[in-house]
């Protein structure tokens, strides 16, 4: 069983890094990249580099080098990197959701209030609370440990980082379904109505190729969110249990940590596969490299 975490927790952990390196790569190198959206998955790639950089490889280093106590030492600075990389991520995600939600159901209001400025707050603002909320739940453990902190912590954790996210996400893509159901629709009907109209066949095109390109946004998110919903609501029962017994303890890490870099490690493909920018992009780059 060990064994099997270390392969599938370092196979996960190269998939991550290459992955999310390559977005990061292939989003700077090309100026047609560098949009408002491209900055939040950038800055939702270089979160899961980090976690596909650290918590598999610092977990290793303790096991061969036998200088960390698994049960003693995990809530220490091996915890604090895993929540510092993986809260970023979280949070990264969320920006990325909300920004996708407010162009595909909101398109007009979007022009306006998603500005470059409004893009870099955001990203900041994700940056800063992680690092807060790492720092809260450092102390917490450092200065005051006792149940009731404990307690305190997991609650935080557990609302912010599990519960709250997965709600957003799942209202954010059930909203965009609806909108890209109606927006087709829509289409079809206007497409049977007005055939015979150049102009409103004009319409009706551009219709169908906004139509198109929200699908294509709305499946990249669905496999997002979808993975992003199944792998930390893993980790809401062992919230659950260590909430109303401070006392207890999981022991689940062995299957827990892979699938926190299965979620990092899945973003990247998404991307490569769904959005449409990055896909050309990704298309082109790998043609050059053939034709080398």
């Amino acid at each position: 069983m060990e064994n099997l975490f270390w392969i599938l927790g370092w196979a996960l952990s190269f998939l991550a890094i290459t992955g999310n390196g390559f977005t990061i790569f292939l989003v700077c190198s090309r100026r047609n990249l560098r949009t408002k959206t491209n900055a939040f998955i950038v800055s939702l790639a270089v979160a899961d580099f980090c976690v596909g950089l650290s918590v598999i490889p610092s977990l290793f280093v303790c096991d061969v080098t036998s200088t960390c106590d698994w049960p003693k030492v995990f809530p220490s600075w091996i915890d604090v990197v895993r929540w510092l990389f993986s809260y970023l991520s979280v949070l990264n995600l969320c920006a990325l959701v909300l920004d996708r939600y407010i162009a595909i159901v909101k398109p007009f209001k979007y022009m306006t209030f998603m500005t470059r400025s409004r893009v870099i707050q955001v990203i900041t603002f994700c940056w800063i609370v992680s690092f807060t909320l790492v720092a809260f739940k450092t102390a917490l453990r450092l200065c005051w440990e006792n149940p009731l902190t404990s307690i305190v912590s997991v609650v935080v954790s557990m609302i912010s980082m599990e519960i709250f996210p997965c709600v957003l996400q799942i209202f954010c893509f059930v909203s965009m379904l609806i909108h890209v159901w109606k927006q087709d629709r829509s289409a079809r009907i206007q497409a049977q109505l007005s055939i015979t109209f150049r102009r409103n066949i004009r319409n009706m095109l551009i219709i169908g190729l906004s139509s198109q390109i929200a699908k294509s946004a709305v499946i990249m998110m669905g496999i997002v969110i979808g993975v992003f919903v199944a792998c930390y609501g893993i980790y809401l029962p062992c919230s659950l249990v260590v909430l109303f017994d401070t006392n207890a303890s999981c022991k689940d890490e062995q299957y827990k940590i892979p699938v926190l870099v299965l979620n990092s490690a899945i973003n990247p493909m998404s991307y490569a596969f769904f959005k449409r920018d990055i896909k050309k992009e990704f298309k082109r780059l790998i043609s050059q490299v053939v034709l080398i």
